[in-house]
């Protein structure tokens, strides 16, 4: 199985993030995905990078203004929802794994919104009825990477240390339900793509080529810094959309931003 999604030369990306249970803006991007499924030219491709789940629990009268707009946590219609799109579209519709996610997977709890997301989310669910989504979600691959445009897509900054793709096929999701948040950048590869925060630029153009040998040089863009408009990629080998939630480069080399849709949970993160 691998962990690496390798997309096309040509064509348009959606790249998304951190939803965290947000069931309309879920389903604003998949109507921008279906609308643009309908355009000439090659099929697009719908990429989300990480934490779909776990939402805010707080009451409209206490919601922060820097979550954005209050919605309710709808994790478990979205997760349905989602496994259907990519049943749907299997070739283009792709999850990179959250740390959120990684909480259901022998990752360490989380207590955002919940003293423990992971448990408040499957007892959700009938007994044993979380168990295909956690086997889905024990697929998700941790990193995406367009070798013709240079570009490559974690949940967190590119920081893991790593000789090859290989390197992430082979990594074990269990074994860190201990390991204290506080640790987990520094705990090899796989804490690195989903906590950390940054990475030296060489760190980072490292990674991208052993991801793929014909990466050369270029950015890579993560759901851990934000910028609330979309990244508009014109490279002559391959032009690619990028309406993301949370792109984090901002090298010369990601061109001019542009607005689009931005997910309200992610907002201010």
């Amino acid at each position: 199985m691998s962990r690496v999604v390798t997309l096309p030369p040509a064509g348009t990306l959606l790249a998304v993030t951190d939803l965290h249970g947000n069931l309309a803006d879920f389903h604003a991007i998949v109507a921008r995905f279906r609308s643009v499924m309908d355009t000439p030219g090659p099929r697009p491709h719908l990429l989300f990078c990480g934490d779909l789940v776990h939402g805010p629990a707080i009451a409209p009268q206490a919601w922060p203004e820097h979550l954005g707009d209050c919605y309710l946590d709808q994790t478990p219609r979205l997760l349905a929802e989602a496994r259907q799109l990519q049943a749907a579209y299997p070739q283009q519709v792709h999850f990179l794994l959250g740390n959120h996610e990684h909480a259901h997977l022998g990752g360490p709890r989380l207590a955002k919104f919940h003293p423990d997301e992971a448990a408040h989310l499957e007892r959700q669910y009938p007994s044993g009825g979380f168990t295909p989504i956690r086997r889905w979600m024990a697929g998700w691959p941790l990193a995406a990477v367009a070798p013709a445009a240079g570009i490559a897509f974690t949940h967190a900054a590119p920081h893991a240390q790593i000789s090859g793709p290989g390197d992430l096929d082979d990594l074990a999701l269990d074994g860190y339900e201990s390991t204290p948040l506080t640790d987990m950048a520094s705990s090899g590869p796989l804490g690195a793509l989903l906590w950390a925060r940054t990475t030296p630029v060489e760190r980072g153009f490292a990674f991208l080529r052993a991801l793929h040998p014909d990466c050369k040089a270029s950015a890579a863009t993560t759901a851990t810094r934000c910028t609330w408009s979309g990244i508009w990629l014109d490279r002559r080998a391959a032009p690619l959309r990028l309406p993301a939630t949370a792109c984090g480069g901002s090298t010369p080399t990601l061109g001019r931003y542009i607005a689009s849709e931005q997910s309200r949970a992610q907002r201010a993160r």
